[in-house]
């Protein structure tokens, strides 16, 4: 049975070992000291105690650093894959962009007065192009918004504004241009041929600035202008969250966690 004297002493020990434990400077020499005012027998239960809390410790350690790989390995992972999508996200709605702007930009004209055949083909052709490249970078947009509509509520909002082309399809197919079910847009480029030539403003009603392109165009820059937001970030989701995971999974936690079990040992060898 240890004595007043040095269970008092072995006491103010093992509370200086507590705070050089708990501020990551412990050391043997502390431990010795508390563990040599004990009888043998004690002596050897503590040590026990100490190496089996420092086993329990070491597999928290272990089991906390490896959760903190694996959180890690999260992070890492979805930051690559936002960064992915926003690639791909800015890139389709840069090229529909251009493609609008260029379809709104188009002499739908092709055959003024006085103009000689070997014109009215040049303007037809760049007309159809124009057309066609439109028709092609919206049908991959879409395409893409309907692939990533998991992603975020604001894709598939998104997807859902940009598949409303059934809407227009009495106007566009005036155009030569037929809606398929998926909202993809079809260009019949011997019907367009001849409605450029036979009824150009009507061709223009329905692509041009007042028309489709003008329109898709709109969604467009709105689209543009919340890229950010498409792809929520971890700390926009989870907040505080993030930060309190990331200290939580420290390699200084791991030392303090080693350190209180030790410390706990104690505390029960002697109360």
């Amino acid at each position: 049975m240890a004595t007043v004297s040095a269970t008092a002493r072995n006491t103010g020990l093992m509370y200086q070992f507590a705070a050089k434990s708990i501020n990551g400077s412990s050391s043997n020499h502390s431990i010795q000291g508390l563990i040599g005012g004990l009888s043998s027998s004690k002596a050897a239960s503590a040590w026990s105690s100490i190496t089996s809390a420092a086993s329990t410790g070491l597999s928290y350690a272990t089991a906390v650093a490896s959760n903190r790989n694996s959180l890690s390995s999260v992070l890492s992972e979805y930051d690559s894959a936002k960064k992915q999508f926003s690639k791909e996200y800015d890139s389709a709605m840069g090229d529909l962009a251009k493609a609008a702007k260029t379809l709104q930009n188009t002499n739908f004209d092709v055959a003024p007065q006085d103009a000689s055949e070997e014109d009215v083909e040049k303007n037809t052709k760049a007309a159809v192009n124009a057309v066609q490249d439109f028709a092609k970078k919206y049908n991959e947009t879409i395409a893409f918004l309907k692939d990533s509509k998991d992603v975020s509520k604001r894709v598939a909002a998104l997807g859902n504004s940009f598949n409303d082309a059934s809407y227009f399809a009495q106007s566009l197919s005036t155009a030569g241009i037929s809606v398929k079910s998926g909202g993809e847009l079809s260009v019949d480029t011997e019907k367009l041929t001849k409605a450029l030539k036979e009824n150009p403003k009507a061709v223009e009603n329905a692509l041009g600035k007042n028309g489709f392109a003008g329109r898709t165009a709109n969604k467009v820059d709105n689209a543009q202008r919340q890229s950010e937001k498409m792809f929520p970030s971890v700390s926009s989701m989870m907040g505080a969250s993030v930060a309190e995971a990331k200290r939580m999974y420290s390699a200084d936690t791991i030392g303090r966690s080693m350190s209180y079990e030790n410390v706990g040992s104690l505390l029960n060898m002697y109360f």
